[in-house]
């Protein structure tokens, strides 16, 4: 097989005519930089490579030569480069490469790599291409010769090729590779540098565009959550640094990897954050500011989610990604509004499913929304989404619904979902009871809008809060049917649990005080108990007591009061009355309670697994 030219041989030489005749008239002719390998070339490109030249035209050859193998002829004067048995133990390397480089060219006009290149015989595994260094930051590998198995591939003589250098770039270099094995062989020649002018600008110009965030949220309680961000880029910068005023900073680093994604974790919602990119021609400013609800629970639910089907779920006859799902549930007492809410999956691949202007969702009630269309053996509404839904089924993975203004009302993650069979709630809308292997509830893979037992009691909000000596417990019902008593549990470590007290039917409305704490961390959970014997799990929730890691001076205070220990400037601190409110939030090691009333209160310190309080009197 023989690979017809894309740009004959006189294409090139056309071009650097014409740029030798208006150099005659101007300064383009400084423009021309070449390398045709001859003795006496002028101004020649200069290039490097990794691997010594070695071979003369025989097996192996890694060098400047007048003929090899079926190259019998340079394109360009006598001498050319070339490679035969690159994957040799004189190369000692696979993948052999020579570099070219035009070293500053930002003053260029229309600057733009040429050369000439011929392969011969190239079979299954053999490649040549190219790779664009801009400001030192490759841009996308480009395979121009790509071997085939049962029979060789061969250019059609000498083949020009062109790079296009764009005109914000200072520098550029201009790679060529070859992996290649036994006797086939591969030539390049008359590399060259050209241009339109030399009166370009070479003023600062930044390579990076930060394109618009996807918040989603790390918790989903009425209190203040923290976000995770990621925010695409387009580009990349030499040299260019993340710097943000809150937060953990991760993902792609844009001084090195071109068109990425940086990613932002531990925002408070309810703050202003600033992203900051800066170094090399860059300083850009990102302002991120989400309002204190952006996080904010709701009856609506994602209830059951699907990642890796293993049943025809979607009704076509196969078993694939097409069966994918996400099931919404509605565990309110009225109807819920969807109209232009959007689903989506933590990709920026944008909503994977938008809900109908008038779309209402009635209470009990699901809605499914598969990954491709059919006929879904389900009870309950359901909509296809558009194009697929993508869900990541070896590795992390968020299905978020979102308002029509992009707060989050529903979340779902997971680090690796179970191969074959789904993850939900059991029952139906019990996020306290966490998601379950759909197997482990009921022994079937999915239960696609099959409603379960509906829960004895809607539990509205179950809050823990740490005192000087003890632990408040608060927590609110919505409804209670066939409800008999709560018991509240206390465990160490998560393993065992042992009970503290229990509570019979109340007016909606329980508390409960814990006197006799373990120091430092202590876990809680409700256990809730039907009339007929069921039982359902609500909980845990952690907190810790005051285990001397943390002081507050001074202590009574009248205006400012200062942590001393390990308290970073990130970390989130909150302060609460007696009676377990909270009345201020703050970062870092200060706070000023000057306009706080005189009492007693409780500093609370927020870690990624637990908390600390710390008694003190504002007079």
């Amino acid at each position: 097989m023989r690979v017809k030219a894309m740009h004959p041989p006189y294409y090139a030489y056309l071009l650097l005519a014409l740029a030798l005749l208006t150099g005659t008239r101007g300064r383009a002719q400084d423009t021309i930089i070449r390398q045709n390998f001859e003795a006496a070339a002028p101004r020649p490109l200069s290039y490097t490579s990794p691997t010594p030249p070695y071979g003369s035209g025989g097996l192996p050859t890694w060098n400047v030569v007048t003929g090899s193998g079926a190259i019998a002829e340079a394109a360009e004067g006598t001498h050319f480069w070339a490679v035969r048995d690159a994957d040799n133990p004189t190369a000692a390397a696979p993948r052999l490469e020579i570099t070219f480089d035009a070293d500053t060219i930002c003053s260029l006009t229309s600057a733009r790599f040429v050369f000439a290149y011929r392969v011969e015989g190239y079979d299954g595994g053999d490649d040549f291409g190219y790779l664009l260094y801009l400001d030192g930051i490759p841009e996308e590998e480009v395979i121009l010769v790509d071997g085939r198995n049962g029979g060789g591939v061969s250019t059609d003589g000498w083949v020009y090729d062109t790079v296009p250098i764009p005109g914000t770039a200072h520098t550029a270099r201009l790679l060529l590779f070859f992996d290649q094995n036994g006797d086939d062989v591969a030539g390049i020649d008359d590399v060259q540098l050209l241009a339109t002018g030399n009166d370009g600008s070479c003023r600062p110009v930044c390579g990076l565009r930060l394109g618009e965030p996807l918040a989603s949220c790390e918790g989903m309680s009425p209190d203040a959550d923290e976000l995770f961000l990621q925010i695409p880029y387009a580009g990349a910068e030499a040299g260019a640094r993340v710097y943000s005023s809150t937060g953990r900073i991760g993902g792609d680093d844009p001084g090195r990897v071109p068109d990425g994604t940086i990613t932002l974790s531990g925002l408070p919602e309810g703050e202003v954050h600033v992203l900051q990119v800066s170094g090399g021609d860059c300083d850009l400013t990102l302002p991120l500011e989400y309002p204190a609800d952006w996080c904010a629970p709701s009856d609506l639910v994602i209830n059951e989610v699907l990642a890796d089907p293993g049943e025809d779920i979607n009704g076509d006859g196969y078993i694939n990604g097409g069966d994918e799902f996400v099931e919404l549930f509605n565990r309110g007492s009225t109807d819920y509004a969807l109209g232009q809410y959007t689903l989506q999956d933590a990709s920026q691949s944008g909503p994977r499913y938008t809900f109908a202007p008038d779309a209402l969702l009635g209470p009990g009630q699901s809605f499914l929304v598969v990954a491709s269309s059919g006929a879904p053996d389900a009870d309950c509404a359901y909509g296809v989404a558009s194009g697929f839904l993508g869900l990541n089924n070896d590795g992390p993975e968020t299905v978020t619904l979102r308002d029509p203004d992009g707060r989050v009302v529903a979340q779902w993650s997971v680090d690796d979902a179970p191969a074959g069979e789904s993850l939900v709630l059991s029952p139906d809308g019990n996020l306290d009871g966490g998601y379950l292997p759909h197997t482990s509830v009921d022994g079937n893979r999915s239960s696609a809008c099959l409603t379960a037992a509906r829960l004895p009691v809607k539990l509205e909000s179950f809050t823990v809060t740490p005192l000087a000596a003890a632990v408040r417990l608060d927590w609110i019902t919505r409804e209670e049917i066939h409800h008999e008593a709560f018991l509240v549990e206390r465990s160490k470590a998560g393993r065992r649990y042992t009970v503290l007290g229990r509570l019979t039917t109340g007016n909606g409305h329980y508390v409960f005080f814990d006197y006799a704490p373990f120091p430092g961390q202590n876990i809680y959970r409700l256990r809730q108990i039907d009339t007929d014997g069921g039982e359902t799990v609500y909980g845990p929730r952690l907190v810790r007591l005051d285990s001397g890691t943390v002081r507050v001076y001074p202590n009574p205070t009248t205006a400012t009061l200062t942590l001393s220990g390990t308290v970073g400037p990130e970390v989130q601190s909150t302060i609460h009355r007696s009676d377990g409110r909270r009345v201020l939030s703050f970062r870092g090691a200060q706070a000023n309670v000057r306009s706080l009333p005189a009492g007693v209160y409780y500093l609370r310190i927020r870690g990624e697994a637990s908390s600390e309080s710390v008694r003190f009197i504002k007079e």
